[in-house]
C-alpha cells in the first residue's frame, strides 16, 4: 500500500491529501512534510550512509534519520518513527528539540529539522537495511570534513553551513 501524505501550499496551508508517488513527481504544485533528524552524543555527531537500494543518493552519507510524515501524523510521532525504525533507537517525543522549518524546493517538501541526544552504542542499534547501511559517530571536525564531501547527500551549501553551526556547540 503506497504511503499517503498531507499535502501544503508554498505558505504552509493544508490542502488536502496526496499518494507519495504523487508528491514525488517532477513538479506536483503542493509540499509535503519530512522530518530531518541530527543526532548528538557529547561532542559527536551521528551520520548514515544511505542503502545501495535507496533510489537517491545510493551509498552517499548523511543525517543519521528522516523520513517522511504520514497523512495525519503528528511531527513528533514521525521523528520517534523514523529513528525507531531506521535506528531501532527507542526515543519519546519530547526528546526531540525542533531547531528549524527548512524547505527543500527541489523536493516539494517542507523539511522540520530536529535535534536528538542519545548515548546509544552503534552496538545497540538495529539498523533498516532496506534503508541504512552503516552508521558512525564523528567528532565535530571530521563530521564537518565528511559534510563537505562528495561522499555526503547533495544538500545545499546554505543548509550545510547551517548544519555546522547549529551542531558545533
Amino acid at each position: 500500500m503506497e504511503e499517503i501524505f498531507d499535502v501544503y501550499d508554498i505558505n504552509g496551508n493544508h490542502v488536502g491529501t496526496k499518494p507519495k508517488s504523487f508528491c514525488h513527481s517532477e513538479n506536483p504544485g503542493v509540499y509535503h512534510k519530512a522530518v530531518w533528524i541530527w543526532i548528538k552524543r557529547g561532542g559527536q555527531i551521528l551520520v548514515q550512509k544511505r542503502a545501495m537500494t535507496k533510489k537517491n543518493s545510493p551509498g552517499k552519507w548523511d543525517m543519521p534519520s528522516a523520513g517522511h510524515v504520514d497523512a495525519g501524523e503528528t511531527l513528533l510521532q514521525a521523528c520517534v518513527r523514523e529513528t525507531f525504525e531506521e535506528l531501532g533507537i527507542k526515543a519519546r517525543q519530547k526528546d526531540f528539540v525542533f531547531l528549524k522549518e527548512w524547505l527543500n524546493q527541489k523536493g516539494w517538501e517542507f523539511a522540520e529539522i530536529y535535534l536528538l541526544k542519545s548515548n546509544k552504542d552503534i552496538s545497540e542499534m538495529k539498523l533498516q537495511k532496506e534503508e541504512v547501511e552503516c552508521v558512525k559517530w564523528l567528532d565535530y571536525d571530521e563530521f564537518v570534513k565528511l559534510l563537505y564531501s562528495p561522499d555526503f547527500c547533495n544538500h545545499a551549501k546554505e543548509y550545510k553551513d547551517w548544519v555546522v553551526q547549529i551542531l558545533k556547540d
